[in-house]
């Protein structure tokens, strides 16, 4: 899967490659791929679903490029307002996929504003008491960093494992 969201920083798609679309480049490497409406979360599950099911039973690759837009910044160094058009922020948050997919549901009866207000409150207390204990947990010794990034530690990092706890033992004894 792609999430093409149109930019990679401040460079557009259209800049990066000649094909017309994402999901052409998969030809190339000789299987098959789409472009699916990435805002639209009920057709990515059912794309996705497919080709997830024709993978496992088939052992064949599919390519799905989901067309989105970035809502935000790539990055704090990032101000798209320089180089996208104007006014396109405020017109794709109109196609945002969870609103979106909310706006369906209420249509056809699934959803409520009720139904709604308690998702969020729920939400937001689960969102309270994860903060609440990542500011109660212990801070994890500097050398930690290199504990969960290999099965074995490469050789290469073991002195610089072992500087770290060095660091961590002056600091706090």
């Amino acid at each position: 899967m792609v999430c093409n969201n149109q930019w990679a920083i401040s460079v557009s798609r259209e800049a990066q490659t000649a094909t017309h679309t994402i999901a052409q480049k998969a030809i190339a490497a000789g299987f098959s791929g789409e472009q699916v409406d990435g805002n639209d979360v009920i057709a990515i599950w059912q794309r996705t679903t497919e080709a997830l099911k024709n993978a496992r039973e088939n052992n064949v690759p599919h390519l799905i490029e989901m067309i989105c837009y970035r809502q935000h910044d790539h990055t704090t160094a990032d101000d798209a307002s320089r180089y996208e058009p104007k006014n396109k922020r405020e017109e794709e948050w109109k196609k945002e996929p969870i609103a979106r997919l909310r706006k369906y549901l209420e249509s056809i009866g699934a959803w409520t504003e009720q139904q709604q207000v308690e998702l969020d409150a729920e939400c937001a207390t689960e969102v309270d008491k994860a903060v609440q204990e990542y500011l109660t947990a212990e801070p994890q010794p500097l050398e930690s960093m290199f504990d969960y990034l290999y099965a074995e530690l490469p050789e290469a990092y073991a002195a610089q494992r072992d500087m770290l706890k060095n660091v961590e033992k002056i600091v706090h004894g």
